[in-house]
């Protein structure tokens, strides 16, 4: 073989390689829904309402602040977390909710594989994201922390990224499918009201973390997570307390369906 030649290969094959790298997709590990929180200033009715449904609720915290959570864990190991406060406090962004909004569903959060990479590729695609933050969580043997950051500019929905905590393998010992007459597995669409500044945004978000595409009629919709533990994702029309927002983002209380 040409010295020339063969010179000539392997120069093109070191100046290809690491165009390739760059090019591939990154690899951020699993990414699904985990929780959605409900906000209520009755917390006994939002919890008899899920309970008349058939759901299991499990007590959750207690804080010092008057901040009180339950937890509805379904099958997949994702759930369902009901809120309230008792703080007369006029800063707390709960009492501002409430009294602005109502009963409203204000949070959703998505594990991550690799929080890190996802953080990277978020920040360069122009989709604007608040600085991560730590979580120490402190058990009786150890303490463990997360990474955690969260879309900017979306009221009045957080949308939460949490590293994925890979030491919590324990099987879930009262789930819903145990407890459920119907047997919910997982939630299996979301329906977001966005403007169309976060629905650009959000569509951005879905092409970063590979999301499936899909089209029928004439919604686009997204499937998120792995194959066997996903869920569909698909934008409303924003609604009217939304006065124009153009920054708004919310899940409606009936824009939520469960798997069976």
């Amino acid at each position: 073989m040409d010295k020339g030649y063969a010179t000539r290969v392997a120069v093109l094959v070191i100046l290809w390689c690491p165009a390739q790298i760059l090019a591939q997709k990154p690899q951020l590990g699993e990414i699904c829904l985990r929780n959605i929180t409900y906000l209520s200033s009755n917390f006994d009715s939002l919890n008899r309402a899920f309970h008349k449904k058939g759901f299991n609720i499990s007590p959750g915290n207690r804080e010092p602040i008057g901040i009180f959570r339950n937890q509805i864990v379904l099958s997949d190991g994702s759930g369902l977390i009901l809120e309230t406060t008792s703080s007369h406090d006029p800063t707390d962004w709960r009492n501002f909710m409430l009294r602005g909004l109502g009963n409203i569903i204000s949070g959703m959060t998505f594990e991550v594989g690799n929080i890190d990479t996802l953080y990277y590729y978020l920040i360069n695609s122009g989709v604007a994201v608040t600085t991560p933050q730590k979580i120490i969580n402190i058990n009786t043997s150890n303490t463990t922390s997360k990474y955690y950051f969260a879309l900017d500019s979306c009221f009045p929905l957080d949308v939460i990224f949490m590293q994925k905590d890979s030491s919590n393998n324990n099987p879930i010992a009262n789930d819903s499918l145990k407890y459920h007459p119907n047997h919910v597995f997982r939630i299996d669409w979301v329906l977001l009201s966005a403007s169309l500044e976060n629905e650009i945004r959000l569509r951005q978000l879905f092409q970063v973390i590979g999301a499936l595409k899909l089209h029928e009629g004439c919604c686009d919709f997204w499937r998120v997570g792995p194959s066997d533990d996903f869920c569909f994702f698909r934008f409303e029309p924003v609604p009217a307390r939304a006065k124009g927002a153009t920054q708004w983002l919310s899940i409606e209380a009936e824009n939520i369906y469960f798997a069976y």
